[in-house]
């Protein structure tokens, strides 16, 4: 019984081009397009060992784990699946064919499903294909995370203290509520909501102090915003509580004295 993890070849081609009305005849006349032997990128070329058209892992293996064939890579070997399907889209090749064990062209339709490149003669299960689109979907989430980075190192210093001075004048632009709901100020208005439960608490019969409080509070964070500073969260509840408190006690003492 033949082993299902032994394979025999991936071979590849390219995308097709969109015929054109009335191009059979000149499509026919065309020479027949030489079938070219794959090459190795730089950057797979550190993982193997080349001689002639086979490949090795180490100087130990003593057969090649793959051979490069005109449009065609052969292996047995089901763990260099991946990167032989890596060489397969170095080589601009948009879809494989696979011969070989179920369990090895199982592996192999998963290996080109993570590179995105379609198999044409596998039909996967249900399962299979989930697998596959699992595959791709971790894929995709590392190239944008990857773009984000390079993103973000693309970013002189003026850029940066440009992007803060335009996010603390936004900050000192909109009301409470809109900072309360700005993904990129939330935590900033944490703490002005924080210094208005204070100020209110602290002169509950004069808005004019506390408003002044408040401001000041206000001209303090947006200054923060704009020297790059990292804002903590607060968390109003507890603290705001808290502070309520202790106003309230040294206020009932103050009256207290007072009338003594």
């Amino acid at each position: 019984m033949a082993d299902e993890r032994k394979g025999n070849s991936l071979s590849g081609r390219g995308r097709a081009a969109t015929p054109t009305p009335g191009a059979d005849k000149r499509a026919s006349a065309k020479p027949k397009r030489k079938a070219e032997t794959p090459t190795i990128t730089d950057d797979l070329t550190g993982k193997f060992l080349r001689v002639g058209n086979k490949l090795y892992r180490t100087s130990d293996d003593k057969t090649p784990i793959v051979r490069l064939e005109p449009d065609r890579l052969k292996t047995s070997n089901i763990d260099a699946l991946p990167d032989i399907v890596r060489i397969a889209k170095a080589n601009g090749w948009t879809s494989i064919r696979i011969n070989g064990g179920d369990t090895f062209r199982r592996a192999a339709y998963l290996a080109a499903a993570a590179q995105c490149l379609s198999v044409e003669n596998y039909s996967p299960s249900k399962v299979v294909q989930a697998e596959a689109e699992r595959l791709q979907a971790r894929r995709a989430a590392r190239e944008m995370r990857s773009e984000t980075k390079a993103a973000g190192k693309s970013f002189t210093p003026a850029d940066e203290a440009n992007r803060l001075a335009a996010l603390s004048a936004r900050f000192l632009g909109q009301t409470h509520e809109q900072n309360a709901r700005d993904p990129e100020l939330r935590r900033a208005q944490s703490l002005v909501a924080q210094a208005i439960a204070i100020a209110r608490a602290k002169y509950p019969d004069d808005q004019v102090k506390a408003s002044k409080e408040i401001e000041a509070r206000r001209q303090e964070v947006s200054r923060r915003i704009a020297s790059g500073d990292k804002i903590a969260i607060i968390q109003i509840r507890s603290q705001q509580a808290q502070r309520v408190r202790e106003l309230t006690r040294d206020q009932a003492l103050s009256r207290e004295g007072r009338t003594r």
